[in-house]
């Protein structure tokens, strides 16, 4: 077998090429994964036929030791012992060997060519003997790989060195460059004496020069094998045999078919370890394969190689199907039945099963048991995590708790000498009102609420705080406010004498107003501005301030605890308790105030039924039943239901005429226990009948139907109320308890209402139940809120009927525990009048309405709308303080607006105020389309939430419009009265 040189391995570095003419080197050494040293020349003396012991070989042995020739030295057979030595290592460590002789050795011992070719190859060790008596031995104690006689032609005239023979595979163009001839003596292998002489001839014509060498028979015959070779690699059938399972690698024709196909010899590789594989498995003891369908298989790089395929490169196929179709899987899993290989097979079947089971079932166990290892873990490390922070957010908790309570405690005392309207003048130490006007109300009330960042900051004339000399007003806004609305309010404060207004407040929008959704509160948002808060923290350094809220949450305490400054209102808990109306109702008992008849604090549906049974069937009177959520906004969450739509509404009534008849106008004989299950029988039956489908929702733009409304009002909670027959009137107080407990009233008017009973504004003075009642009903009430610790502004609001056959009644209604649009005003109207004790009553009288919204503002520039005002007469004038004011929230794009109409009663504001709806809708917008609108059309609400309707502005002017009608009547009825009551005393 011949096989090309290959670069030598790592770690040896190569000779240098010698030059021509140079001297040629010693001779060389065996070697195979390390050079030998160079040895001093030794072939000056004849050499004795001493054999160059290789693998396998003892040096020390005696026995291949021959008699010293005449001549030899000692010191010579010690340098080839030592040579030997070295020959040994290097084939036992590598496994190959090559031998490089120089031209005076390789004449040295061509003399005794006979004697170095005479030794016969054993079957069982191959040996082959080359010049100086050299002898290389293969056996099984290294790999026999190939072991190389070099006899490559040498220059004459060379020294010591070495030529650099490695092992390894190149190319057949490299081995023609090196002229290296290489014989594979492997343990397959025998040579006979032909092939040696040969082998001595090419050494002997290898050394001899290329002119002289080229008509030499010897080197003739050289040329003729390696032509051979090509040939042979060229047009041999590469067929090759696997015996046993197990692939011949020794034969020439193996050695054709690996040299042909070196380029992807790994592939190649990977197809004959599965046909040797098919061979086990079938038991097949020959298999032909043909080297070319093989090597044509591998080079197709399939992901996948069948059986089919396989069987396409065996040469035998007639032969291996047989044998494949012929067994069974057990048969070639097991072996033949009854053979020593078909139990052993078996056995070791049942032993890999058994070990396969228990190492199943352990890897399961181990993995459930890893498996509750980290649940335990994860959940200790959780609940670890969870009381960790639990322990942290108690202390911290605790920590501001003591904090607040410190504030509170603070606070009550530095009001009377800081706080205090009393307090004023240049020696009053500065203090700082933080107004915050946010609606920190539940998700779905701010949800329902239309513009609801517009009605955040309906409470713009907070402002006018700044009225004493040592207030400043830090004013938190929802969104960035025009400049022409901050002119305005400076012009506002610059009218009602404030000096230099640009530097007594300061106007601080939230940076992160715009990330959060429209709906969010306004003190949610400054929690979450740092840059906001920390702007007011540097404006409060030094002084002393509170925070005024609106409709107070959660949110107000985080911020004021922030801030470290206290809040004007009560704890969070008594906030809750008392702006639901069953809480109102429970305060207005406890202090002995007149409630509407009804039933408070029910959350179950068949509760509600059978409390509104027996309130109809004990008060036919009532012709109408109001049902309000407790959690309630502006009247949104109401809703009522006519007794009128019951089909035994009629009968009851003739039955309790009749029965009245019968015990001579007894009326306490509807009332008894017998009367009232009959009646409420036939009430409760009609009631789950036409209740779904008679009843009404007042906030429609929140409730589609009358049955979500109900679902809702069994969630939260709410109370069952009779309306009243013949209202004159809504009074209102507006109070503030102080913190040092002071219980002071502000001011008292009556609330503008539209059909819905929704808030729209306010008229002062109130005049629809005597004042001196109405302060003591309120007081009554502030002294039952002080009693539970309430603190700060709150509005109690009252209904006033005329009850038939008693006169005018007075009845609570509801509680506001925050500082109502209406307390403002008042507030700005003081102000711009100059009347800053509230001890006294106004002069003047005013209607307000908080804000309308008509969506043909949106058209209108400033600068346009004012100059329209000035050509309508449309104006405030600041000699007599009466007139019409608009109060600006937003740009008018927004379309809202607020107005003040002042005159010298509340007939004549009220008038005023009607003229100014007049003006809009005279001026802006198209007159017609005011005419249009049907209050009745329930899809309306639809198009006026999303800011293209007019019902809400049409509602507004209906309702102040029969409002002032109604002033004016009662004004002129009045000043009849007067008239007549004065010309009686005169006559």
């Amino acid at each position: 077998m011949v096989f090309a040189p290959a670069p030598p391995a790592s770690g040896s570095p190569r000779s240098p090429r010698p030059k021509p003419g140079a001297a040629m080197p010693d001779p060389s050494l065996l070697y195979a994964t390390e050079e030998v040293p160079t040895l001093p020349p030794v072939m000056a003396v004849p050499m004795p036929k001493t054999s160059l012991i290789g693998a396998g070989a003892t040096t020390s042995s005696r026995r291949n030791r021959t008699r010293r020739k005449k001549g030899a030295t000692k010191a010579s057979e010690a340098r080839i012992d030592f040579l030997n030595m070295k020959i040994n290592k290097g084939m036992h460590s590598s496994g190959a060997a090559a031998l490089t002789l120089n031209e005076q050795e390789y004449a040295i011992h061509m003399r005794q060519t006979n004697a170095a070719y005479s030794t016969k190859f054993e079957p069982s060790k191959t040996r082959l003997t080359g010049a100086n008596n050299s002898t290389f031995t293969s056996n099984s104690s290294y790999n026999p790989a190939s072991v190389r006689y070099d006899t490559k032609a040498l220059e004459v005239g060379g020294s010591s060195g070495f030529l650099n023979t490695v092992y390894g595979k190149r190319t057949r163009e490299r081995e023609r460059q090196t002229q290296l001839n290489t014989v594979d003596i492997s343990e397959q292998v025998s040579i006979d004496e032909s092939q040696q002489q040969t082998l001595a001839t090419k050494s002997t014509t290898s050394r001899l020069p290329k002119d002289e060498g080229a008509g030499n028979p010897l080197q003739q015959e050289i040329e003729q094998i390696r032509n051979y070779l090509d040939m042979l690699d060229q047009y041999s059938l590469h067929n090759f045999i696997i015996w046993k399972g197990s692939t011949v690698t020794n034969t020439p024709e193996f050695s054709s078919f690996k040299r042909k196909y070196d380029t992807f010899w790994g592939s190649v590789l990977g197809c004959i370890n599965l046909l040797e594989t098919l061979a086990r498995d079938y038991q097949i003891q020959l298999v032909v394969v043909d080297g070319a369908k093989c090597a044509e298989l591998a080079a197709c790089d399939a992901p996948a190689i069948t059986e089919e395929d396989l069987l396409e490169c065996i040469s035998n196929k007639d032969q291996v199907l047989p044998i494949i179709n012929s067994q069974s899987s057990d048969t070639i899993k097991f072996g033949t039945r009854g053979t020593k290989t078909f139990y052993r097979n078996c056995a070791i079947r049942i032993q890999t099963w058994v070990r396969m089971c228990l190492k199943v079932a352990w890897y399961q166990n181990e993995i459930r048991r890893r498996r509750a290892a980290c649940i335990v873990q994860t959940s200790w490390r959780r609940c670890s995590a969870e009381w960790r922070v639990r322990a942290m957010l108690v202390i911290r908790r605790a920590e501001q708790a003591k904090a607040w309570e410190k504030l509170g405690e603070d606070f009550g005392k530095d009001w009377g000498r800081v706080f205090d309207e009393s307090v004023d003048g240049e020696d009053a130490p500065p203090c700082v009102i933080v107004h915050v006007p946010s609606l920190s109300l539940e998700e779905y009330l701010r949800l329902g609420i239309p513009r609801f960042p517009v009605s955040q900051n309906l409470q713009l004339h907070r402002l006018t705080d700044v009225k004493r000399s040592n207030v400043e007003v830090i004013y938190v806004a929802p969104f960035p406010m025009d400049d022409e609305i901050v002119d305005y309010y400076k012009k506002i404060l610059e009218v009602g004498g404030v000096e230099a207004p640009h530097t007594r407040f300061s106007v601080v929008v939230p940076e992160n107003v715009d990330i959060f959704p429209s709906h969010f509160p306004l003190s949610a948002i400054l929690q979450y501005s740092p840059h906001a808060l920390h702007r007011i923290r540097q404006m409060l350094r030094g002084k002393k301030g509170y925070l005024m809220p609106g409709y107070q949450g959660w949110q107000e305490k985080k911020v004021a605890l922030s801030l470290s400054i206290p809040v004007l209102a009560p704890k969070l808990e008594t906030f809750q308790r008392f702006a639901t109306r069953s809480g109102a109702k429970r305060c207005f008992m406890a202090a002995d105030v007149s409630v509407p008849v009804g039933a408070h604090d029910i959350y179950d549906e068949e509760d509600f039924v059978v409390a509104l049974c027996k309130l109809i069937s004990s008060n036919l009177d009532v012709k109408r039943w109001m049902f309000k959520i407790d959690v309630d906004y502006n009247n949104v969450g109401s809703a009522y239901f006519d007794v009128k739509h019951l089909g035994c509404y009629n009968a009851l009534l003739k039955e309790r005429e009749t029965l009245f008849n019968i015990h001579k106008g007894d009326t306490t004989c509807w009332h008894l226990p017998d009367v009232q299950l009959l009646a409420r029988a036939k009430v409760l039956k009609d009631l789950r009948k036409f209740l779904p489908l008679k009843g009404v929702c007042l906030g429609r733009e929140m409730f589609s139907s009358f049955r979500q409304f109900l679902s809702h009002f069994m969630r939260v909670g709410g109370v069952i109320e009779a309306e009243p027959i013949g209202v004159v009137g809504r009074p209102s107080v507006n109070m503030l308890i102080t913190p040092n407990g002071d219980v002071r009233i502000e001011s008292c008017v009556d609330v503008l209402v539209d059909d819905e009973s929704k808030t729209q504004g306010s008229v002062y003075p109130m005049k629809s139940v005597p004042q001196k009642a109405l302060i003591g009903a309120a007081n009554a009430v502030a002294t039952e809120l002080k009693g539970h610790g309430f603190v700060g502004h709150f509005t109690l609001n009252f209904i006033a009927y005329n009850a038939h056959g008693t006169g005018l009644r007075m009845i609570g209604s509801s509680i506001e525990p925050y500082a109502t649009n209406s307390a403002g005003i008042h507030n700005l109207m003081r102000f711009l009048c100059g009347e800053n004790n509230k001890k006294k009553a106004l002069s003047r009288s005013y209607a307000a309405i908080d804000a309308m919204y008509n969506p043909s503002l949106s058209s209108v520039q400033y600068g346009s709308f004012f100059k329209l005002c000035r050509m309508q007469a449309v104006s405030f004038d600041l000699e007599t303080l009466s007139g019409l004011m608009f109060l600006l929230f937003d740009s008018l794009a927004a379309g809202s607006l607020g107005m003040i109409a002042v005159g010298d009663h509340a007939a004549e504001s009220m008038e005023k105020l009607a003229g100014g709806f007049q003006f809009i809708k005279a001026n802006i917008g198209n007159p017609a389309a005011y005419n249009e609108v049907n209050l009745n059309d329930l899809d309306g609400f639809d198009v006026d939430l999303e800011g293209g309707g007019l019902i809400s502005f049409v509602r507004q002017l209906k309702s102040v419009e029969a409002e002032a009608a109604t002033k004016m009547a009662i004004y002129k009825e009045q000043k009849m009265k007067s008239l007549m009551k004065a010309a009686k005393v005169k006559i």
